[in-house]
């Protein structure tokens, strides 16, 4: 079992100047009425986040509109022209204004769903049949995406692209008016970037206009009606024509087919440099093009054509760290890395992607990463004062980028927070977040090589450690005695060292009490040309400090799945064998809160945020396709929250009584199996649902207690010649064995290993690159994987999301979603306990672990950096990684308190394969 980990994604900046060039102005000659539809609305100097706070506006105040842009309106505020974001507007046009909205009858051209808010996730309030005529009473969003209406008594919202006005005449443009495409556009089937692809409008065609739809026309071309972006679309004037430049040669030969796929029945094969006429583009981003060539009409792929019109190459700039790639596809082949403000030249513009050159590499850039200028940057060089994590956001749950070591030298970009406590920095070609309190214009104390010392302090006295290397203005924080064994690091040319390990490290002792030891380890044992080599490591209290302190973080076990578990009959109303969790109580567990949301909906408007720790009140539940959300009451708010974010107060017990022993909680509304009753408690059995927090009971895994961690954190419970005894092996150091020997020893394990199989020289590789044990690589994914039949193992499709296309059963869903990659996770990496498919399939489809090579390598890669070979951590076995003496409670990779017993049979018996060995144990000793 392994912790939730919460990921933020990392936000993709736009520049306001690209999306001013995709999106027309939309102007209401000063008379557009606008309110206020939240409870706070920032007033701007000017369209851009960035821009000063010059005022602010409430909920239901209302203002004069001049203009509407992308997502942002411009208002009179105090007499002067401001911005504001026009999403939190709500618009109606004044009686002088005529525009189609202010017609006040409008026809469905579809059957339509009135919802009970804005969003497709909402109640359904009634359906509107195609056809029907509706009231219009206000309108919402940027581009007035949303619409208010009344239909038959009923009032709702409604998306406004499936309606038309009910008078024709409103609306200065007809259907008779055309225009002209400026660029390769999709067809789509709604007026989003979301909504299927049902054609393509080659470069130069003429369409017919229908009608518009905020940024969107719908349009009619070649026999389909749909939508298109309206910015790559210039009108034409009447009776004039515009026709396709069709002239294209073929820059390679290629078989022409009946139909746009390879299957297809040939046509004829064409020869490169072959002139052909373009008829049309077909395929999700215009892959496939039909032409005629020697009279005939076929189909061939698009990247196959070079137009013979002489292209307009211009300068652009990178404006992050980004990559030239073989397709428009981030997930494809890369071809070349780009660093910041590195000049490309731009072939053509291809909507959200741009066709480059740069030197003899020609590829696409997603447009986000391109600009016409260079970004000029404010640098001040800061150093890191200690090793400090890099994350990908102002936030310390966020995920760690790298960790930079100690007296690093960063570029300090921006600062954020009112105490200047977060700082975005450079280093080592990354970019990310780092907290302040670890860097300053200085580099920090240089220190000599670790060393092993013995404190020894006159008549016994005890020893102060300190926070500084120094005794002036430099607190205790703590004692040594005489006889501890202890780590330490001098600060060169002084009298001080910095201790490097135990619950002290990285403060400071005066060395006159320190003298320099060797450790004797156990002498090996020998066979043959096989030995064992223990050195032990001192640490400053006892095992049962160490279970307590494991205890007090997420530990779990299966070592309790089939006794009885107890729950008072108080909390439970039985129907039959089914009882339902009647105590309405709930705490908050997630340590940023929980915001209180207004509809069961990520993007609904947050009216609160519940802290840690806080009391709510449960009051219904609702489904939202397979995600399940609570309604809740936080003091007098009404709200609803994911069942991730908090815990229900009612227990689960190891005993018929409330001191026993709690093997988790359970939330209000849940179902169990009634299985018996004792008392006044029943016994009960439930599986954890998927996306609920690991300290809610399943039957399976329950929360530890102090005694059973006992048996596993002290290394007295496992003799030296014990399978269990190779969770101290040190695995930083090489097995020293071969591909074959991996291979015939996953072989002869006599279990499928699926993925696995023949993998051993990856193993190996991947242990030499990264500097981890080869064997240890293999066992560790054996287990995750269970020998290779996981589907992570196996491969799990992904949308272009990285959202995984099959479930748990390994049924595909979403069908309507296309699969864009196929993902391997040998290591369970991120594979968290609430949704390991969803959540470990996601992981390796943002590293691009597209293939069982290359997750082996990534995923050992992420196993060294962040724990065998961790600056700071240091956890080289297994009992390191799973328990962290050193820092107990903290950077802990699994739930289970059995994990790293469980990883040992595999790497001891793969060991036992080998003919010549030296194993290395570093085994810890408390008090």
């Amino acid at each position: 079992m392994k912790p939730n980990m919460t990921r933020l994604s990392t936000a993709v900046l736009i520049s306001t100047t690209l999306l001013i060039s995709q999106a027309p102005t939309q102007s209401f000659a000063a008379t557009y009425e606008g309110t206020v539809d939240t409870k706070i609305l920032n007033v701007r100097s000017s369209s851009s986040t960035t821009s000063s706070i010059v005022g602010k506006l409430t909920e239901g105040s209302k203002v004069t509109v001049y203009s509407k842009q992308n997502n942002w309106a411009q208002i009179e505020f105090n007499g002067k022209k401001r911005y504001v974001s026009a999403t939190y507007l709500s618009l109606k046009p004044s009686n002088n204004q005529v525009t189609t909205q202010s017609k006040k009858e409008y026809i469905a051209q579809e059957n339509v769903n009135i919802r009970s808010s804005r969003t497709t996730s909402s109640k359904i309030v009634t359906t509107i049949p195609k056809g029907a005529a509706v009231a219009y009473l206000a309108s919402y969003g940027a581009t007035g995406s949303w619409m208010k209406v009344s239909y038959k008594g009923k009032v709702g919202y409604v998306a406004s692209r499936f309606f038309t006005s009910s008078t024709t005449t409103v609306s200065k443009q007809t259907a008779s008016v055309n225009y002209s495409a400026q660029e390769n556009v999709n067809l789509r089937s709604g007026s989003s970037t979301k909504a299927a692809i049902i054609g393509s409008v080659p470069k130069g065609s003429n369409v017919s206009y229908i009608s518009s739809h905020g940024s969107w026309f719908k349009i009619k071309y070649s026999g389909k009606t749909g939508y298109v972006a309206a910015s790559y679309f210039k009108k034409i004037d009447s009776g004039s024509t515009t026709t396709l430049a069709t002239t294209h040669s073929t820059n390679a030969s290629v078989i022409m087919k009946q139909g746009m796929f390879k299957s297809a029945k040939t046509v004829t094969n064409i020869p490169a440099g072959a002139k052909v006429t373009l008829i049309s583009l077909h395929g999700a981003s215009g892959s496939w093009a039909k032409v005629t060539y020697n009279k005939l009409t076929g189909y061939i792929p698009n990247r196959i054509l070079k137009s013979t019109e002489k292209q307009t190459v211009i300068s652009q700039y990178t404006q992050r760290k980004t990559a030239i790639y073989k397709t428009k596809w981030t997930g494809g082949t890369v071809l070349k890395t780009l660093e910041l403000n590195t000049e490309v030249k731009q072939l053509s513009d291809l909507g959200s992607w741009v066709k480059v050159s740069s030197g003899s590499i020609t590829g696409y850039i997603p447009k986000r990463d391109l600009a016409d200028t260079k970004i000029v940057e404010k640098i001040t060089p800061y150093f890191a004062q200690k090793p400090a994590p890099m994350y990908v956001s102002k936030w310390t749950s966020s995920k760690v980028i790298q960790t930079i070591p100690s007296g690093a030298k960063v570029d300090q970009l921006e600062v954020y927070g009112t105490n200047r406590s977060w700082f975005k920095v450079r280093y080592a070609n990354q970019t990310g977040y780092v907290a302040a309190r670890n860097f300053a214009l200085t580099p920090p104390e240089k220190y000599g090589t670790e060393y092993e010392a013995k404190i020894v302090v006159p008549n016994n006295a005890p020893l102060n450690v300190r926070e500084k290397p120094t005794t002036v203005n430099s607190n205790s924080v703590g004692t040594l005695t005489t006889g501890d064994i202890v780590k330490v690091k001098q600060v060169l040319n002084t009298k001080w060292g910095m201790l490097t390990a135990g619950p002290l490290s990285g403060r400071y002792i005066h060395l006159d009490y320190a003298v320099p030891v060797t450790v004797v380890t156990p002498p090996p044992s020998e066979t043959g040309n096989k030995q064992q080599v223990i050195s032990y490591t001192d640490y400053s209290y006892s095992t049962q400090k160490m279970a307590e302190y494991q205890v007090a973080q997420i530990a779990q076990t299966d070592a309790h799945k089939s006794k009885p578990a107890y729950l008072p009959r108080a909390w439970v109303k039985v129907n039959g064998t089914t009882g339902t969790i009647t105590n309405p109580g709930l705490t908050v567990i997630s340590n940023i809160g929980t915001a209180i949301k207004s509809s069961a909906s990520t993007n609904a408007t947050s009216l609160a945020t519940a802290p840690k720790n806080a009391k709510l009140v449960y009051l219904n539940r609702q489904s939202v396709g397979s995600t399940i959300w609570y309604k809740v009451r936080f003091n007098t708010i009404e709200g609803y929250v994911l069942p991730k974010t908090v815990v229900g107060d009612a227990s689960i017990l190891s005993e018929a009584n409330m001191t026993s022993h709690r093997y988790g909680y359970i939330n209000p509304g849940e179902t169990v199996t009634i299985t018996g009753s004792e008392g006044t408690y029943y016994t009960v059995s439930y599986r954890r649902p998927s996306g609920h927090d690991i300290r809610v009971f399943d039957n399976t895994w329950r929360s530890a207690s102090v005694n059973d961690l006992g048996r596993y954190v002290n290394p007295n419970n496992f003799d030296r010649n014990s399978k269990e005894f190779y969770q101290f092996l040190d695995l930083s150091k090489s097995a020293g064995t071969t591909a074959s020997i991996l291979n015939d020893a996953l072989q002869r394990s006599g279990k499928l290993s699926g993925t696995l199989t023949g993998k051993g020289q990856a193993f190996i590789d991947a242990g030499k690159k990264y500097g981890i044990n080869e064997v240890y690589l293999l066992a560790h994914a054996v287990h995750e994987t269970g020998h290779g039949s996981s589907l992570l193992a196996k491969g799990v499709p992904v949308d272009q999301n990285g959202t995984a296309l099959i479930n748990s059963s390994g049924v595909r869903i979403y069908p309507e979603r296309k699969v864009a990659a196929t993902v391997y996770n040998m290591y369970g990496i991120q594979a968290v306990d609430s949704s390991p498919l969803t959540s470990g399939a996601r992981y390796a489809f943002e590293q691009g672990w597209t293939t069982p090579d290359k997750a082996i390598d990534g995923g050992a890669y992420w196993i060294g950096d962040g724990y065998i070979n961790h600056s700071q951590y240091k956890q080289n076995t297994l009992y390191k990684i799973r328990f962290n003496p050193g820092y107990p409670g903290e950077h802990q990779y699994a739930t289970d308190i059995g994990w790293a017993t469980k990883q040992t049979a595999n790497i001891y018996n793969m060991y036992q394969q080998l003919d010549a060995y030296t194993l290395y144990f570093e085994v810890p000793k408390f008090q």
